[in-house]
C-alpha cells in the first residue's frame, strides 16, 4: 500500500507537469480599429498523452471557458484581457483540479495589411491553478503559459482562413504532500514546464452579422492537441 501511494505521488507530479491547455488564439492579426472595443466568448478542449517509466499511462484533459475584452490601440494593433475558468483532469490517477479561475492578457499586431492575405502575430499569457486530494495527498499547482504565434490570414468574402506556427511556453510549480503510516509526513514538488515548445494551428472565422464573427480552430504540438472556438463582437 505504501509503495502504491508513493508511486501515485510520483505519477501525480510527473503527469501534471505538462498538463495545461492550449487557449483560443484566433487570427494572428489585429481585428479592431483604433479606439474600437470588442468582446468575445471562447472555449478550448485539449488532450495530452503521457507515460512515466512504464508506471502509468493516460490522458490529461483540459477545458477552458473564457471571456475576452479587447481594445484597438491602433488600426493595426490591439490588446485584450481574458477572464474565465479552467479545469484540468487526469482520469487514471483520479486528479480533478476543479473549475478554477483563470485570467490572462494578450496582444495582436498586423505586420502587412493587404488583400487577400495579411500577415501578423499574437502573444497571449494565461495563468492557471488547481488542487485536489488523492488518497490523502493534497496536490496543487500554480502556473502560467505563453503562446506566441505568427502567420497569414486569407480573406474571402465573409470568411477568413488563418494559422501558422506558434511557441508554447509553460512555467510554474506543482506540489503534493501527505502522511504515510510508518513514514510520517512526505511531500514533493516539481517545476512545471512544457514538453513541446513548437506547435502549429489552423482555423476559420465566419461573419455571422455586422461586427459579429464565429471562429473554430485546431492546435497541435508534439504531445498535445486542442479544438477551440469562439464568438466575437465589435462595438
Amino acid at each position: 500500500m505504501e509503495k502504491k501511494i508513493i508511486v501515485m505521488l510520483i505519477a501525480v507530479l510527473c503527469f501534471s507537469v505538462p498538463s495545461f491547455g492550449l487557449g483560443f488564439m484566433g487570427p494572428p492579426k489585429a481585428g479592431l480599429e483604433q479606439g474600437q472595443f470588442g468582446a468575445g466568448i471562447n472555449y478550448s478542449y485539449s488532450k495530452m498523452d503521457l507515460e512515466f517509466a512504464n508506471v502509468a499511462t493516460g490522458e490529461v484533459q483540459t477545458n477552458i471557458l473564457a471571456v475576452d475584452i479587447g481594445y484597438g490601440i491602433m488600426n493595426q494593433w490591439e490588446g485584450f484581457a481574458r477572464l474565465g475558468f479552467a479545469k484540468v483532469e487526469q482520469d487514471d490517477i483520479g486528479f480533478d483540479g476543479g473549475n478554477k479561475f483563470t485570467y490572462g492578457f494578450g496582444t495582436k499586431v498586423t505586420f502587412i495589411e493587404q488583400e487577400p492575405i495579411s500577415w501578423g502575430g499574437l502573444l497571449q499569457i494565461n495563468w492557471f491553478e488547481g488542487d485536489d486530494t488523492i488518497s490523502g495527498f493534497d496536490v496543487d499547482f500554480d502556473a502560467y503559459e505563453m503562446q506566441i504565434a505568427i502567420g497569414p490570414t486569407y480573406e474571402a468574402d465573409s470568411m477568413r482562413i488563418y494559422g501558422g506556427p506558434f511557441l508554447h511556453l509553460v512555467d510554474g510549480d506543482l506540489s503534493a504532500s501527505g502522511v504515510l503510516p510508518g513514514w510520517g509526513a512526505v511531500s514533493g514538488s516539481v517545476d512545471i514546464e512544457q514538453e513541446s515548445v513548437f506547435g502549429g494551428y489552423i482555423g476559420a472565422q465566419f461573419d455571422l452579422a455586422e461586427n459579429t464573427t464565429a471562429s473554430v480552430e485546431v492546435q497541435f504540438t508534439g504531445d498535445a492537441w486542442a479544438i477551440t472556438g469562439g464568438i466575437g463582437w465589435g462595438f
